[in-house]
């Protein structure tokens, strides 16, 4: 049962995990180890540079605490004070020497125990009240004591180009033990790698055969390559289910276009033409009336006119709030038709909005018959036509732009025209345009709401009833417009 847990998936990932831990693990606390002991090494070499000023201090203490006791010889306070000091001064010579076996140290442990020698000198024949022995001995007590002063700063040299010696052999040590570790950790994470591709192999190739095989059913391939390889774990399971589940959708494939097919032979081809047709015809009206979204810019023409008349600027106020009309009427308008009275107010606030822009350089004027009013047309219908003189024709005039929109009966019909005194338009795009009027299909791209979507939509609504008209005399008259059956306006 063992045996067989080691050759899943699972079983291979969390071998591998365990050896990475282990060998991370073991380089971690080897390279702890090693760094501890040589921390401990750098202490104990720091602590023993310290001992210098220690001894410093202890031999500054000691005579101190000797002449005190030379002016108060009774002082039984005195007295403890300079044998204390006499003991720390020969202690710490004598660790010196044993930290730093030198000659320097070795001799400073003799001067310091001849210093001390002097000062108990001293202290017996002040007992006994010697006066000359004192005077003599104090002043070879001074003489040692010049001597040891001047002879520290050869101990201190010494003592540095020591610790220089030990800072460099610990650093060496170091440098060698963690090249040794390291080198130790590269050859165990070399070996690690080498069993790791041996044992992944057998992950690996069957999920490259599985990727491979994935492709070429995203590229509609069904006739795969067999899998000769067998294994028992999560991967080869793997394989074995994608290979019985390509078979399972080929099968439904076959079926479901064998369903297909006589669907598609049970149904009558002229009614499945007639509701594609009329789904077309409804989705692309349905486009072409929701190409202008004002809602946005209404918003936004309100924040400016508020703000034009917070700065008191009544031209930039009127503009927007004309503007703001415009796009209201078009935001309120839900019906894909209208009344010919209602399309002629939103092409009356347009045509304000203009007179506005271009001033004394442009008039219109809108002629419609009253029994016209009531009559339906789609929605937007005269705005391309109105928008032609705006766009090709006042910029290149210097003289007064006149425009006309006239709705008039004729006989069983409506005529709906524009005419302007514009620039007009040479004979072969008069041409051109009233070939695209006739010729015009639901395969014309109808981007924008140009001269092409509205003989599209009148096409659509009004289908062949409706009769579009271009003429044009350069600088003297441009009517475009439509005849339509007075039947087809009503509701």
């Amino acid at each position: 049962m063992k045996h067989k847990r080691y050759h899943t998936l699972q079983g291979k990932l969390m071998l591998l995990v365990s050896m990475i831990v282990l060998t991370s693990l073991l380089f971690f606390f080897g390279n702890f180890y090693t760094n501890s002991i040589l921390s401990r090494e750098y202490t104990m070499l720091i602590e023993q540079n310290q001992l210098m000023p220690q001894y410093t201090k202890a031999l500054a203490e000691y005579y101190s605490a000797l002449q005190k006791y030379s002016n108060m010889s009774r002082d039984s306070r005195a007295m403890e004070e300079y044998t204390a000091g006499e003991e720390k001064l020969v202690t710490i010579a004598a660790d010196l020497y044993q930290a730093f076996p030198d000659p320097y140290l070795e001799n400073l442990f003799y001067l310091s125990e001849n210093l001390s020698g002097q000062g108990r000198l001293i202290i017996t024949e002040t007992k006994n009240k010697n006066q000359e022995a004192v005077r003599q001995a104090y002043e070879e007590f001074s003489w040692a004591y010049s001597l040891l002063n001047k002879y520290i700063l050869y101990v201190q040299q010494s003592i540095d180009r020591m610790s220089v010696r030990e800072i460099s052999c610990i650093g060496s040590r170091q440098t060698e033990i963690q090249r040794n570790i390291l080198l130790s950790f590269c050859s165990v994470i070399i070996l690690l790698a080498f069993l790791c591709f041996v044992r992944i192999r057998n992950i690996v190739r069957p999920i490259l055969h599985l990727t491979e095989m994935a492709n070429l059913v995203m590229q509609n391939v069904w006739e795969l390559p067999q899998w000769n390889h067998r294994q028992n774990d999560e991967t080869g399971i793997l394989v074995h289910s994608f290979y019985h589940m390509v078979h399972t959708i080929r099968e439904q494939i076959d079926l479901l276009k064998w369903q297909q097919r006589l669907e598609i032979e049970r149904k009558e081809a002229n009614e499945k033409k007639l509701q594609l047709e009329y789904r077309n015809v409804q989705l692309e009206l349905k486009a072409l009336q929701n190409q202008i979204n004002p809602h946005f810019l209404f918003n936004c023409m309100n924040m400016i006119a508020k703000q034009a008349y917070l700065e008191e600027a009544s031209c930039t106020q009127h503009i927007t709030e004309a503007i703001a009309r415009y796009l209201r009427s078009v935001l309120d308008q839900e019906m894909e038709i209208v009344t010919i009275e209602r399309e002629l107010q939103q092409i009356q606030n347009y045509l304000d909005i203009q007179m506005i822009r271009f001033g004394s350089r442009f008039q219109y004027q809108l002629n419609c018959e009253a029994e016209c009013l009531s009559l339906y047309v789609p929605f937007m219908i005269l705005q391309p036509l109105v928008e032609n003189i705006f766009k090709h024709g006042i910029d290149c005039c210097v003289r007064e732009i006149q425009l006309s929109c006239n709705i008039k009966r004729q006989k069983d019909s409506v005529i709906i025209y524009v005419e302007d005194n514009g620039p007009g338009m040479s004979e072969e795009q008069v041409d051109e345009l009233r070939h695209m009027a006739e010729s015009i299909s639901a395969e014309v791209q109808t981007n924008g709401i140009g001269l092409i979507n509205v003989f599209r939509r009148m096409q659509l609504y009004f289908q062949d009833q409706v009769e579009i008209f271009v003429e044009s005399t350069p600088y003297t008259s441009t009517v475009i417009g439509f005849c339509i059956p007075e039947t087809g306006l009503r509701m």
